[in-house]
């Protein structure tokens, strides 16, 4: 039974055992009258007969006539006569129970038992993972703690986990279960004098006992629940003494905590924190809310409504909800409508239950600094913040921002995802970015996205993102776009230019080819034709790393044609030699080599020495491919010392601003290894390679690695160790794998299928055949794709 202050208990426990003890004590008086009474009946009817008996022969000096024959047998008869009366006398007392309602028949079955009322609310239907949570909670309670806090975001479930622990717990607690309701998430904490006075109510005590102050209050709780085995749940507590002053005092009670809150001032609980479902689970309450046949129609929809979702329990519900509502509630319509960030928000409410009212009750219970914290990252569209970012929306200086995050992690709505990064939920950044628009003005919300923009490029220019993460590497892409969205095309730029010699290096272009396509777009709206031709030279060299060699081909193409009449020479000179690059890449030999001397000839009349041996090494490259070593090594040998003096050489960790120069340094080294196995100096050949082999692993050049040890490999297998050969083999494997680049694993794959074939292993030659020929065409590259698989079973 739930009272006025939101507190539930079991219902009628005082008054049972009442009821239990009058019963007990009515049903011994008329036991023990009957009793009674069967014992004077059954003494009467004994001496009755010998009393007649004895009269008679006093009278007439013998037995009854009726019991003349029987003369013999009167030593007999008295005894059998008293036994059958005694067994009567018996049978009247055993069967005393079962008369005292003679007019109840019997049951044909036994009665199902009566339910144990309970004040706790009842299970959700279709509850769905938290396996390890719930193993956690059940592990606390076997070792004896007394309080354990459940704690998490909105939406999370923490209510749904605690009820149905606290069900599944009632066995262990038989003289009662308790419920109150906090009112912790609606911004409108109930008083612990409330709540207490409400519990008081419902452990039974008089009227008087509940009033007074919250200590003796509290008190009064204590002294009631000492020594009894009592489960009480304390449900959206807002804080650490909100829920402390709510104890109980029995050593054998057990206190359930759900909060928002961290609670980490209340050590006497022990947390249990809840994050997100998993995706498995997220599509398992998906599939048991709106139906499994709508979820296995559609598994690639299914999946991208539970990520729209969060994996949050309660915004799964609701679009689940909505889908089994709606005869055609496909649930392709419903992750169509919230792929929309704007809106998405809006959808994930139904039937007064909304996904936003539950964070922005959140928001509210924030100081006003650490709300306009939240509202400033808002402008930051991507998920990871670091503490520069975040500072720089805020206006602060970075130890304010850093206590800011902090206070934020406290109550759920951001959480450490690193050193001095943090992490905000898609919904949590989504609620955030809708304050910005409704709060500040229109003028405040450029400076606001203006200071992150600035900061980021001014961090990038300064350290080249040598501190940087995978943070920044989805950051700045998404800081670009949304840059160009605001107008802020000068800026979008501004950042690109100065992130680029960064995420060229790192694995993975789809970040890198956003981020300049976006710059395209800016572009295009303002007309700058510079921009244009940067947007196109940056999407070709990212389409060049990822291996799509045609597209790079075109973007490049058009990036030349565009600075053909720009004043800036190097960057003409630059752009041709990586179309040249990418030409003799793709097999296209002699349109490479025109590329290469038409840069060649640039870089000379710009007396660029550092431009010509860049362009030296390109043309090494191509000779390379051509099969012409001397031509190549000649090229390769003028380059080496230009670049080794302009990158320092390899003493020390080279600056994270030449990080390409580096590249440049290693490529060449790599390519002249290649040019002296090509000539049969196996020598020079390792020497070089190897000190390729130490500047990529020094950079973290992870794509550069791969190709060096692949050539290693090639260097051992003419020399006749094939064994050795197939271990560098795959490494460059495995190194290609970590850089995710489709064209290095098709190479490395099928340099593995050659050596296992030498060595006899047909079926594992195979293997890797056919795994190269995959790769081939995931890159389009469906000749090379036949040549592969021309191989199988040679």
């Amino acid at each position: 039974m739930t009272n006025a202050h939101g507190v539930g208990t079991d219902q009628g426990a005082g008054q049972a055992r009442t009821g239990r003890d009058g019963n007990r004590d009515r049903d011994g008086g008329t036991v023990l009258r009957t009793q009674t009474t069967a014992v004077l009946v059954t003494g009467s009817a004994l001496l009755a007969v010998p009393l007649a008996l004895a009269l008679h022969t006093a009278a007439c000096g013998t037995l009854p006539p009726a019991l003349g024959p029987l003369a013999p047998l009167a030593p007999f008869v008295w005894p059998l006569v008293a036994a059958v009366a005694a067994g009567a006398a018996y049978t009247a007392v055993r069967r005393v129970p079962t008369r005292r309602r003679p007019t109840a028949p019997p049951p044909a079955a036994p009665a199902p038992a009566p339910p144990d009322p309970t004040g706790l609310p009842a299970p959700v239907d279709h509850f769905t993972g938290r396996v390890i949570e719930t193993d956690a909670v059940l592990r606390l309670v076997r070792i004896g703690h007394r309080a354990i806090a459940v704690t998490g975001a909105p939406g999370t479930g923490k209510s749904a986990l605690a009820v149905r622990l606290a069900h599944e717990l009632r066995p262990l607690f038989p003289e009662g279960r308790l419920y109150a309701d906090l009112g912790g998430g609606r911004g409108e904490p109930s008083s612990p004098a409330a709540v207490l006075a409400g519990l008081l109510a419902a452990l039974g005590a008089p009227a008087e006992e509940q009033s007074g102050t919250a200590a003796a209050l509290a008190a009064r709780f204590r002294g009631r629940t000492a020594g009894r085995r009592i489960l009480l749940l304390l449900d959206d507590a807002a804080d650490a003494d909100q829920a402390r002053a709510l104890l109980p005092a029995g050593e054998h009670c057990l206190t359930l905590i759900t909060s928002r809150a961290a609670l980490r001032d209340l050590p006497e609980a022990a947390a249990v924190p809840l994050a997100p479902l998993t995706e498995p689970d997220a599509l398992a309450l998906l599939a048991a809310v709106a139906g499994p046949d709508r979820v296995s129609a559609e598994p690639g929809q299914a999946r991208a409504a539970v990520h729209a979702c969060g994996l949050l329990p309660l915004a799964v519900r609701i679009v689940a909800g909505a889908s089994r509502s709606r005869p055609t509630g496909q649930i392709s319509v419903l992750a169509g409508r919230l792929a929309a960030e704007c809106d998405r928000l809006h959808h994930l409410g139904a039937d007064g239950v909304a996904v936003r009212t539950a964070f922005e009750a959140a928001y509210a219970a924030l100081g006003a600094d650490d709300r306009a914290l939240l509202r400033g990252l808002g402008a930051c569209p991507a998920a990871p913040v670091t503490v520069r970012i975040a500072a720089a929306a805020a206006a602060h200086d970075m130890a304010r921002t850093r206590s800011g995050l902090d206070r934020l992690a406290d109550a759920q709505l951001a959480r450490p995802a690193g050193p001095d990064t943090y992490l905000l939920h898609d919904l949590v950044r989504l609620l955030a970015a809708e304050r910005l628009d409704h709060e500040t003005a229109p003028a405040d919300r450029r400076a606001v996205l203006e200071r992150v923009l600035a900061a980021c490029a001014a961090d990038a220019s300064a350290h080249g993102g040598r501190d940087w993460g995978v943070a920044e590497q989805h950051t700045v892409p998404h800081l670009v776009r949304a840059a160009v969205r605001e107008g802020l095309h000068r800026h979008a730029h501004e950042l690109a230019l100065a992130a680029d010699p960064w995420l060229e290096g790192r694995p993975g272009q789809s970040p890198r080819i956003a981020m300049w396509a976006a710059v395209l777009d800016a572009a295009r709206r303002s007309g700058e034709q510079g921009w244009t031709a940067h947007a196109m030279r940056g999407l070709g060299s990212a389409y060049a790393h990822e291996g799509l060699l045609d597209r790079a081909v075109d973007h490049l193409g058009m990036a030349a044609a565009l600075q053909r009449h720009a004043a800036a020479r190097p960057e003409q000179t630059a752009t041709r030699r990586l179309l040249g690059d990418v030409l003799r890449g793709a097999g296209r030999y002699e349109e490479a080599l025109r590329e290469l001397r038409t840069a060649l000839e640039g870089c000379r009349e710009a007396d660029d020495t550092v431009g010509e041996a860049e362009v030296l090494r390109s043309l090494g490259a191509l000779h390379l491919d051509r099969r012409r070593p001397d031509e190549a090594i000649d090229c390769l040998e003028r380059a080496l010392p230009v670049l080794a003096r302009h990158t320092g050489g390899t003493a020390g960790p080279a600056d994270a601003r030449h990080t390409g120069d580096t590249a440049q340094l290693a490529d060449a080294r790599r390519d002249l290894g290649t040019a002296y196995v090509q000539a049969g100096g196996f020598v020079p050949a390792e020497r070089h390679l190897r000190s390729a082999l130490a500047l990529y692993r020094r950079d973290g050049l992870t794509a550069g690695e791969g190709w060096t040890l692949r050539e290693l490999g090639r260097l051992e297998e003419l020399r006749g160790a094939y064994g050795t050969g197939g271990e560098l083999h795959r490494a460059a494997l495995a190194a290609f794998e970590r850089a995710g680049l489709g064209a290095g694993i098709a190479a490395a794959a099928e340099a593995v299928g050659d050596n296992l074939l030498v060595q006899g292993d047909q079926w594992g030659a195979d293997e890797q055949y056919r795994r190269a020929a995959a790769a081939h065409r995931l890159l389009g590259d469906d000749a090379r794709a036949a040549e592969v698989r021309r191989k199988l079973g040679t």
